[in-house]
């Protein structure tokens, strides 16, 4: 028989079966390095009390190779008792952290606050996951109580599991607040791990620890009922693979109907080109132009792109690079958002007291009362986080409402006008 590939038996120390070697180890590599879920099972009291202030527990080998363990530490619980640091009823996911917490009555804010640690497995030596990521799932309430997670973590990127979010998500440096904006819950007594619109995910490069915040804000002061939250991680044990470029900075600025685009970056040695996407809704992004990588790999290079958006309809506008390798690898940046002032904004609308703690009142023109006029409250990246109409004014409930930045958004016909407003901490 004739042997397609001669070469292939040869002596085990031919350069070929050597390319193919690392082939193989190189497929291996990416398989053991890609995100998996981190399995939070049968933790152990390490130290201090069960379910009090200041105890750790152990979840033994919650990477999939079974090399990193998970330190649980009760940081502190604020109007709440710890139930059960994993609890696992029926229906319930089998891997995610699911704290469940036991109100101690009042209103005002109830949560626990853990911080996660991974290390080595069987010590305490940190060890960072790659590729982390946590959703954060069945964020709802009741006619009692509105829940919310929190997470702070280093170089964090956050995105909605749904393009119709009951969530509000708001960021204040490295801590991403989502907040449930819907008081309807989907999964009884346990968690609905079908319904994506009471979810956000939270991504970050390789944190070797996470502080969680889970709990909810209470309106009635006699409810002492127990909650659970579900906190589904993923990351890998092994570092992946790093396209040979370096982003340094990102810039998208509105001017002359037009987006101009800018960035710069560093070792480019293996690159091929950059590809611009834009999208209307931060989900759906579409290339918008293809630039080839500079002739000097070395130094570092300045790029940009004038992206015209005169004829846009919406009122925010999102870009990202797509940075590809020329082996076919490639690497996202993180998102840009220009905010555009589409529409005959002719008409001022007045929103007070800004900042806001509770109660947001808002007036419209004179000419505008008695008219159809709709109104929306949204983020700095342009998701709505509520609905409403006015006649000849509107309050606006601000209690459930993480603190940070926001937008209002008034229109009556094609004239729009927005204000910006603060929701206050105190």
């Amino acid at each position: 028989m004739k042997h397609l590939y001669p070469e292939l038996v040869s002596g085990i120390g031919s350069p070929v079966i050597k390319r193919l070697t690392l082939i193989i180890v190189v497929i291996i590599y990416n398989a053991v390095a890609e995100a998996q879920s981190l399995n939070f099972n049968a933790p152990v009291l390490e130290s201090g009390t069960a379910n009090q202030p200041g105890c750790v527990y152990r979840f033994k080998a919650v990477t999939g190779g079974g090399l990193i363990d998970a330190l649980v530490k009760v940081d502190s619980l604020i109007g709440v008792t710890l139930y059960d640091i994993d609890a696992t009823p029926s229906g319930a996911s089998t891997t995610a952290l699911q704290p469940q917490l036991q109100s101690l009555g009042g209103e005002g804010w109830h949560y626990a606050v853990l911080t996660i640690t991974f290390v080595n497995v069987a010590s305490t030596v940190p060890s960072p996951v790659y590729n982390f990521s946590s959703v954060f799932m069945g964020l709802d309430g009741s006619n009692q109580m509105t829940e919310f997670n929190a997470i702070t973590v280093d170089n964090p990127v956050w995105e909605y599991c749904s393009s119709t979010p009951k969530v509000s998500v708001t960021r204040e440096g490295d801590m991403i607040w989502g907040n449930a904006t819907s008081n309807t819950p989907t999964g009884g007594a346990g968690i609905d791990e079908t319904d994506s619109t009471q979810m956000f995910r939270v991504s970050s490069p390789a944190p070797a620890s996470v502080i969680m915040r889970v709990g909810y804000y209470q309106n009635q002061p006699g409810w002492r009922g127990n909650d659970l939250f579900s906190l589904n991680m993923r990351g890998a044990e092994l570092e992946p693979i790093i396209l040979p470029v370096q982003l340094l900075s990102f810039t998208a600025q509105l001017a002359n109907e037009k987006v101009w685009l800018a960035w710069s970056t560093s070792k480019e040695a293996n690159l091929s080109h950059y590809t611009i996407e834009r999208s209307y809704d931060n989900k759906q992004f579409d290339q918008v132009a293809l630039m080839f990588s500079a002739e000097n790999p070395a130094a570092i290079n300045n790029y940009s792109y004038k992206d015209p958006i005169k004829n846009a309809a919406a009122a925010v506008i999102y870009y990202r690079l797509k940075m590809v390798d020329k082996d076919g690898k490639f690497t996202y940046s993180e998102v840009r958002s220009v905010r555009l002032g589409n529409g005959n904004e002719t008409a001022k609308i007045a929103a007070y007291p800004n900042p806001v703690l509770n109660e947001l009142r808002i007036s419209i023109p004179q000419n505008w009362q008695n008219e159809t006029v709709t109104g929306q409250l949204l983020n700095t990246v342009g998701s709505v986080i509520k609905r409403f109409n006015i006649t000849t004014g509107a309050v606006i409930s601000m209690r459930d409402v993480p603190p940070g930045t926001y937008y209002i958004k008034v229109v009556k016909g094609r004239e729009i006008s927005t204000h910006t407003i603060v929701k206050s901490r105190h």
